[in-house]
């Protein structure tokens, strides 16, 4: 493996709104940050160098930070210097490539660009078009779903003109890019479906836990560095606040165990909705859920904790009792691995990457979204059977330890850029999951 940085084969990957750098739990800050991270991390381990564009949001970050010795990141200036809801970047993307430029001289040192999200593809697909390199895009989340998402739970348009951009950039990035790199099988056909993109053009690769950080802890000392009571049987919700993740759900379906399951406690992980620097989208959300608590009798059982630590984060999860994932759409959903690998029983709504990733009965319980009573009713099923946890977080941990290791998915990545720059073509075939228990 190479060790001088100008003898690795070098990556420039763009994660427009999400920071990799970015403190977890709030508003554009989650699966895609840790997903980036972990990914560039691990990939500096084959031997590349990664540069991570991403917009510069906050005077208090560097213009290069870095990750490892030869993963970093670098902020380009986008409009103002400060957090802009991802609805808003369309204008800006112009200036942050017109920056990208500036910032390599306009002379292209990467051997391959990877896009993330709709934003960082359109940076990619601008890259390609000026550099003609190969171009790698993840959505991670999808257009046409998200808006047929909001359709059906939200019942408004009001972000219609944000979607019909949104969707134009999407189906130009399918069309021009090398191949696109799937979270799950669910987006791989729906990309088929909604967007016609050629099924080999699509290759399926999850997304990964770092087994070091997530992992079994023992639930007496969880429970004294979390200051959650023993007695209490907890259910866990860690991600954003955000319409979508489904917190009213489960809201909902506290108050029917109400009555069922004594001293029942559910905490909220998620969200910078305190202090001076709270995010005011993350509050609102927080204000509506919050006088949901008081609508529905349950305001005394349920906790709002706000964004938690990263290395706080293992601790909630061995403390917990069931992790919850309550979404009307997931394209994968690194928290369904993170609670797997700390050994918790995961009950989550039977959409998107959730029903690939789980084996409902087996590694798992899923629910039909949206709806609080089958919810309650798995949750419950829980509280009755000891046996049926023991066998789920067994086969959910031995799961993670095989296929989901960030070392792994680094690995099949990195085949696929070694395919291009060999001038191969990828097959879907070629990149089928490894199997390994060996840890991060």
């Amino acid at each position: 493996m190479e060790n001088n940085l100008n003898e690795r084969k070098k990556i420039a990957m763009f994660s427009i709104h999400s920071d990799p750098l970015a403190s977890l739990g709030s508003q554009e800050s989650g699966g895609q940050n840790v997903y980036v991270h972990y990914l560039a991390e691990e990939l500096e381990k084959f031997g590349w160098a990664v540069d991570i564009f991403t917009r510069w949001d906050s005077q208090h970050k560097k213009q290069i930070a870095y990750i490892t010795k030869h993963s970093r990141v670098i902020h380009l200036k986008g409009g103002p210097v400060r957090y802009v809801p991802k609805f808003d970047l369309i204008p800006l993307l112009p200036e942050l490539f017109n920056n990208f430029q500036a910032f390599i001289n306009f002379q292209n040192p990467y051997q391959l660009f990877h896009g993330h999200y709709w934003d960082g593809g359109w940076m990619a697909l601008e890259s390609c078009k000026r550099f003609d390199k190969p171009f790698v895009q993840n959505f991670h989340s999808l257009g046409m779903i998200r808006m047929e998402t909001e359709k059906k739970f939200l019942k408004n348009e009001e972000e219609k003109d944000y979607f019909v951009k949104r969707l134009n950039i999407e189906n130009e990035i399918i069309k021009r890019a090398s191949t696109i790199i799937s979270l799950s099988e669910t987006e791989k056909q729906n990309l088929n479906r909604f967007y016609g993109c050629p099924i080999e053009k699509i290759t399926v690769i999850p997304g990964g836990v770092n087994l070091k950080r997530f992992r079994p802890i023992e639930k007496e000392k969880a429970l004294q560095i979390t200051n959650l009571s023993n007695n209490d049987f907890i259910v866990l919700f860690v991600g954003r606040l955000e319409w979508r993740k489904g917190i009213g759900t489960l809201i909902s379906a506290t108050r029917l165990l109400k009555g069922e399951i004594p001293n029942l406690k559910t905490i909220i992980v998620g969200g910078k909705i305190y202090g001076k620097q709270k995010n005011m989208k993350d509050f609102k959300e927080y204000q509506r859920l919050s006088e949901k608590t008081k609508e529905e009798g349950v305001k005394d059982i349920i906790q709002f904790l706000g964004r938690v630590d990263n290395g706080q984060l293992p601790f909630f999860y061995s403390a917990a009792d069931v992790l919850v994932i309550p979404s009307y759409y997931e394209p994968f959903g690194l928290v369904v691995l993170e609670g797997m690998a700390a050994k918790i029983p995961v009950v989550a709504s039977n959409v998107g990457g959730l029903s690939t990733t789980i084996k409902d009965g087996e590694t798992g319980l899923l629910f039909e979204p949206r709806n609080a009573l089958s919810l309650k009713e798995k949750i419950f099923l829980l509280y009755k059977s000891g046996e049926l946890i023991h066998n789920l977080v067994e086969n959910g941990y031995n799961e993670v330890i095989k296929h989901y290791s960030w070392k792994n998915i680094a690995y099949k990545i990195q085949e696929i850029y070694k395919s291009f720059l060999s001038n191969e073509s990828p097959s879907p075939n070629r990149f089928k999951p490894e199997h390994s228990s060996e840890r991060e």
